[in-house]
């Protein structure tokens, strides 16, 4: 049976330091030994994954994994207790499930996009906010926009995303630095690498993948201005800023 989230979509297979998270499977491994877990074992999971290095409270897990109104308290504590068995974690000295006394639970190690490669870090949303959320054909910039501007600019229809000069990852997830709300989009996705000079973007093993001019891409592309960027539905162009002729103007 594959594991679904709760909207019945299938989850991808992340990484968290050296286990590999097969949702789909309801397994995870690590080169070694592989184990089976329960598919609302594995909702836990990712929930507490799509919320990482944040408190989740039980009554969140609680309402996002068996939405109903009413579960044994054992029910969870079940749920964790065998995440931790599976995951080898000590909750006296965890490494990957924290317990927040009377709060709830956090994941301590940072999901990763791509389990056969180290996961670029983001500067976590937790912290920061996000540059930008995109919903549907709306752009809502966020805190951070406006610092550290690298002179690469993106551009969905006339609304403009100012990019800042280094890793930029794209994603449905609450940690990705432009936040895409669209179930077609991972919740790491894509990376932008930016430098004074050139900016670049690959794929971080989306479910559905990453377009460049309407074609998927395989391997790390170096952008060209007015070259396009699609992301599930959303689709932004690449601009840079020194680009007077070609910038659409607010």
């Amino acid at each position: 049976m594959s594991a679904e989230t709760t909207d019945g979509r299938a989850a991808r297979r992340f990484s968290l330091d050296d286990w590999i998270v097969e949702p789909e499977l309801n397994r995870v491994s690590n080169g070694e030994v592989s184990v089976r877990i329960e598919p609302k074992t594995m909702e836990v999971l990712l929930c507490l994954a799509d919320h990482a290095g944040e408190v989740v409270s039980r009554r969140d897990l609680v309402d996002t994994v068996w939405t109903v109104e009413f579960i044994t308290e054992s029910t969870l504590n079940h749920a964790i207790a065998d995440l931790r068995k599976a995951l080898a974690d000590d909750a006296r000295s965890p490494r990957f499930i924290e317990t927040i006394p009377k709060r709830g639970y956090r994941l301590i190690a940072r999901p990763g996009g791509d389990p056969h490669r180290d996961f670029p870090p983001s500067r976590s949303a937790a912290r920061h906010g996000p540059l930008a959320v995109i919903i549907g054909q709306t752009v809502r910039l966020g805190d951070r926009n406006g610092a550290d501007l690298s002179g690469h600019v993106l551009f969905l229809a006339d609304q403009r995303i100012p990019v800042p000069g280094d890793a930029v990852v794209f994603g449905r997830g609450e940690l990705a630095d432009i936040r895409i709300l669209d179930p077609e989009v991972s919740r790491f996705h894509a990376r932008l690498e930016c430098d004074s000079d050139r900016v670049a973007i690959e794929d971080l093993a989306s479910k559905n993948g990453t377009l460049v001019n309407r074609t998927p891409i395989t391997s790390r592309y170096e952008l060209k201005p007015g070259d396009t960027i699609g992301i599930g539905l959303t689709t932004v162009t690449y601009r840079r800023l020194s680009d007077e002729s070609t910038l659409t103007h607010d």
